[in-house]
């Protein structure tokens, strides 16, 4: 068979650097720390305290929501102890633990 009847195959179209956006270098590293830790401290709270096995995935977005209200609300009461990164630890891991302990009271 002669080289000249194989198919070429086609080489992939290459994009300039700036063509593509990368979704997660738009997200603030400081971001995925927060839902990291505010998820381990969610399902932490479910393996000690919760007493339904479906538990766990519902206290999960209000510990989220906590942690979001706890680092929000850290800047204007002048609670930045323990940043990190721009992130108030202390007080979004206080704001976590408050939020899943609402839960707590609400799903019981």
């Amino acid at each position: 068979m002669p080289i000249a009847s194989i198919p070429r195959l086609r080489q992939p179209r290459r994009t300039r650097r700036g063509d593509s956006v990368d979704v997660f270098l738009l997200v603030p590293p400081h971001v995925y720390l927060g839902l990291v830790l505010a998820t381990i401290v969610a399902f932490l709270f479910h393996a000690f305290v919760g007493r339904r096995q479906r538990a766990g995935i519902l206290y999960w977005p209000f510990g989220v929501g906590g942690f979001a209200a706890g680092a929000l609300m850290a800047a204007p009461l002048g609670a930045t102890y323990l940043m990190i990164g721009g992130l108030p630890v202390l007080a979004a891991l206080l704001g976590c633990i408050l939020g899943v302990a609402i839960a707590h009271v609400l799903l019981s």
